[in-house]
C-alpha cells in the first residue's frame, strides 16, 4: 500500500515513535483485513481499531486521501463489513427477529450444526447465536424500500456466529461503524429450501434495523447525571458510548432518507456528512481556512483565529423527536421492562426538523479541571431559523453554548436553545473525528432541566461554511 505524506506537524509529534514495529503493525492490519477468518478480526478487533484511527488521524483532508482509499478498498468486502456489525443493537435485532421467526427452530438447528462443522470447542447453546456478515458478493447489497421514496436500502447478508460477543468487542464494532459511515440499514439472513441445507432457515429474513436503533435512542432511562444526558457512558466520565453514538447515527440517516426522498427536489446540504466511507473523520478535515474572511470581518478575526474548533461559521442541524404521547407511553405505560431489560423496537414515525445555524466565538477560556487540558474551552452564542420545513416557528431561537475537549480527548459540544431571553432546550454531543472534523456532530437534545419525563431525541450538525450570510440548498 501506499499512504499519505505525513505532515510536518505529525512527523514532530511522532518523533519518538519505533517506525519499524508501525511497518510491522500495517502489515499485520492489511494481513488480517484481506485474511477470510472472521474469528481472527474479532479477535484482534482492538488492533484494527487502532490502526484504523491511526490511519485516518494521519489522511490528507485535500480530497485524495490514500490512506482512506486503502481503507475503504479493505472494508468494503462482506467479510470485512461483518466488523462493523457486531454491536448490541445488531444482536439484539438478531435474536429477537429469530426468536419470534416461525424458523427459529431451523436456524437453532442451523445454529449447531454450523458449530459442529466449525469443529469448534467453545460451549454453545441453541438460540444464544449472534450472526455474522456472511464473506461474499457486495459489500453492500441494495433493495427499493416504500418508505425511502424507492432509495437505496444499505443491506448485508449474515450467517450465525456462535457465540456472545464481548461488551469489548461490541464497543469497538460500534465504533468502527460510526467512523466508517454510510449506516447499514437492513439485514438479511439467507435462507435456502435446498435438501442439502435442511438445517438453514427455509427462507430469508430480512431484519430493518430502524426500530431497534430508535428503540435505544428514545430509552429515556439512559439518561441521567452519569451520562450528562449525552453519547457518554454512566460512570461520569465523559467516555463516549459508541453504542448510543451508533444507534443516533443510524436512526438519524434514516429519518433524512425518509424525508429527503419523499419531499425535497434538491439540495446537497441536507445531505449527512456520513454517506461516504471513512470521510471527514479526520481531524482539521473541514479544511476551512480562516483567511477565506481576513479582510472581511476584522473586527472578529483575532478572536476567530485562536479558537482551535472553528466553531464561527453556518452549521447545517438536523433534529428528530417522537410526538410526546408516544415517547412517554413508549417509557412509562403499563408492562415496562425490567432495569437491565430492552424495551421493544418500535416503527414510530417521528418528526424531523432541518435548522441552520449561525454560530461566532465570543469568548475562549482555560480548559477546567473535568476537561481535557490540550485544548481551551470556546464559548459561542448565534442564532437559528427552520431550512425545512420552513415555517416552523420552534426552530426560531438565539443559540449559546460550549465546545469543549473531554479527559479522553474527544470534542465536546453543549448548546442551549434561548426563546424570548430564556434557555428552554440543551444537547450534548461529540465531533465525530475530532477537532474540525467534518463528519459532523452527534448527540442528543433534551429539556434544559433534565426532566426525566422528557422530551428528548436526537440531533446532529455538521459545518457547511466559515461564511456566517452562506444560503442554504433544499428545496420542497
Amino acid at each position: 500500500m501506499q499512504d499519505d505524506e505525513p505532515s510536518k506537524d505529525a512527523i514532530a509529534n511522532n518523533a519518538d515513535v519505533d517506525w519499524k514495529a508501525e511497518l510491522r503493525d500495517l502489515v499485520r492490519f492489511q494481513k488480517m483485513l484481506s485474511s477470510s477468518s472472521y474469528e481472527l478480526k474479532l479477535q484482534d478487533l482492538i488492533l484494527i481499531t487502532d490502526r484504523v484511527q491511526r490511519l485516518l488521524k494521519t489522511a490528507s483532508v485535500d480530497g485524495c486521501s490514500l490512506n482512506i482509499a486503502f481503507l475503504h478498498r479493505l472494508i468494503r468486502t462482506q467479510n470485512n463489513i461483518g466488523i462493523l456489525c457486531n454491536s448490541s443493537l445488531f444482536e439484539w435485532a438478531t435474536d429477537i427477529t429469530l426468536t419470534s421467526s416461525e424458523s427459529h427452530s431451523q436456524y437453532d438447528s442451523y445454529l449447531d450444526q454450523s458449530v459442529d462443522d466449525a469443529s469448534s470447542t467453545q460451549d454453545s447453546t441453541p438460540g444464544d447465536g449472534f450472526s455474522r456478515i456472511f464473506a461474499s458478493g457486495e459489500s453492500i447489497r441494495k433493495s427499493k424500500d416504500p418508505e425511502r421514496g424507492g432509495g437505496a436500502v444499505r443491506k448485508a447478508i449474515h450467517v450465525p456466529h456462535p457465540t456472545r460477543l464481548q461488551d469489548q468487542i461490541r464497543r469497538l464494532s460500534a465504533r468502527l461503524h460510526c467512523l466508517y459511515g454510510v449506516p447499514i440499514q437492513r439485514l438479511r439472513i439467507p435462507g435456502s429450501n435446498s435438501s442439502l441445507h435442511q438445517r438453514r432457515p427455509c427462507s430469508d429474513i430480512n431484519i430493518d434495523l430502524h426500530p431497534f436503533a430508535r428503540s435505544k435512542v428514545y430509552d429515556l432511562r439512559q439518561h441521567s447525571e452519569g451520562t450528562l444526558w449525552g453519547p457518554f457512558v454512566e460512570d461520569g466520565s465523559q467516555k463516549v458510548d459508541w453504542e448510543k453514538t451508533e444507534a443516533i447515527m443510524m436512526i438519524l440517516d434514516y429519518n433524512i432518507r425518509v424525508f429527503t426522498n419523499k419531499y425535497v427536489t434538491h439540495g446537497s446540504d441536507l445531505i449527512p456528512p456520513w454517506d461516504r466511507p471513512f470521510v471527514g473523520v479526520t481531524p482539521y478535515s473541514l479544511n476551512l481556512m480562516p483567511s477565506e474572511a481576513v479582510t472581511e470581518r476584522p473586527p472578529r478575526l483575532p478572536i476567530d483565529l485562536q479558537d482551535p474548533y472553528g466553531v464561527s461559521g453556518t452549521w447545517m442541524r438536523v433534529v428528530c423527536f417522537l410526538d410526546y404521547r408516544e415517547l412517554f407511553t413508549f417509557n412509562f405505560s403499563e408492562g415496562q421492562p425490567e432495569p437491565g431489560q430492552l424495551r421493544p423496537p418500535i416503527d414510530t414515525e417521528e418528526a424531523i426538523r432541518f435548522i441552520i445555524v449561525k454560530l461566532q466565538v465570543t469568548e475562549i477560556e482555560k480548559a477546567g479541571e473535568k476537561d481535557g487540558q490540550a485544548l481551551p474551552v470556546v464559548h459561542f452564542k448565534g442564532s437559528s431559523y427552520p431550512a425545512l420545513p420552513p415555517m416552523d416557528v420552534n426552530a426560531t431561537s438565539k443559540i449559546r453554548g460550549t465546545v469543549r475537549l473531554t479527559p479522553g480527548g474527544e470534542v465536546r459540544w453543549t448548546t442551549f436553545s434561548v426563546f424570548h431571553g430564556e434557555e428552554k432546550w440543551r444537547s450534548e454531543s461529540i465531533q465525530l473525528g475530532g477537532v474540525q472534523a467534518s463528519r459532523g456532530v452527534l448527540g442528543y437534545w433534551f429539556d434544559k432541566d433534565f426532566d426525566e419525563y422528557g422530551p428528548a431525541g436526537p440531533t446532529a450538525f455538521w459545518k457547511i461554511t466559515n461564511d456566517p450570510d452562506h444560503g442554504v440548498t433544499g428545496d420542497l
